[in-house]
């Protein structure tokens, strides 16, 4: 298996669960990868609500080398200068040196290399989670509800609710989007069905595998010769007509 693409890995770190079982075996057993969650994760843990520490530890010359390299900043860059040594204050500095002596304070330079860089990461992190949920949302077009109804209970079933919706996308393929709220008597299952307006003639969508479903129309189906959508109670008999006992039932508004 290939390696897990940073922007997995970095929703990963977000608390998003991105991995399917391979890609959970591969991060177990591969050092690269399991590397990078944990340097993506330990910048998300960083930033998440915690303040700044007071005391900072002066890091090596080394260090400001790498975060250079690592941010493509020139040598001069400023604000990644190692921090300056402080001067003699006025108090302590010799007679003929104490006019033009000046205290550079370490602390607050400190934290203002360390934040920069930090937040640099954390930029990084966000942004390429971000990137990939705006890639997701932009790789599934947005579909348009056409016609929708509200589905009534038959008599024998007081109490169930429903509806449907028909949605089209951008590429003319249509779906019927139903939702039924009734119980399901042991050894029974849910069927959709729409129906002509005066019943006199149907056709099968699937069955309904809990209180909603997502059923794909037939091509060139005409939805007002059969406007009314119904969902049936049916039994494991084999037979794959209509079982006549409908639970809920409305018509479309095509």
């Amino acid at each position: 298996m290939q390696h897990i693409d940073d922007e997995t890995l970095a929703l990963l770190a977000l608390g998003e669960d991105v991995l399917d079982d391979d890609a959970r075996a591969h991060l177990a057993s591969c050092a690269e990868c399991a590397d990078g969650a944990a340097r993506l994760a330990r910048v998300a843990d960083a930033f998440d609500g915690a303040d700044a520490p007071d005391e900072l530890v002066e890091p090596p010359p080394a260090v400001w080398s790498a975060i250079r390299a690592e941010l493509d900043l020139p040598t001069a860059s400023t604000d990644l200068d190692e921090p300056a040594a402080v001067t003699p204050s006025r108090a302590d500095a010799p007679d003929g040196e104490r006019a033009g002596a000046v205290v550079v304070p370490l602390a607050p330079r400190r934290r203002r290399v360390w934040v920069p860089v930090a937040a640099a990461s954390a930029a990084l992190l966000v942004g390429v989670a971000g990137g990939v949920l705006w890639e997701r949302r932009e790789a599934e077009p947005p579909e348009t509800t056409v016609a929708s109804a509200t589905l009534d209970p038959l008599p024998d079933w007081e109490g169930a609710s429903g509806d449907a919706r028909v949605e089209e996308q951008p590429d003319g393929r249509r779906q019927v989007v139903v939702t039924v709220d009734a119980p399901v008597p042991e050894g029974t299952y849910r069927e959709v069905w729409l129906l002509a307006e005066d019943l006199s003639g149907l056709v099968s969508l699937g069955v309904l595998d809990g209180a909603e479903g997502r059923f794909d129309l037939p091509d060139g189906l005409d939805l007002t010769q059969f406007p009314v959508v119904d969902v049936s109670e049916e039994h494991f008999d084999g037979d794959p007509a209509h079982s006549g006992d409908s639970v809920v039932r409305g018509p479309l508004d095509v």
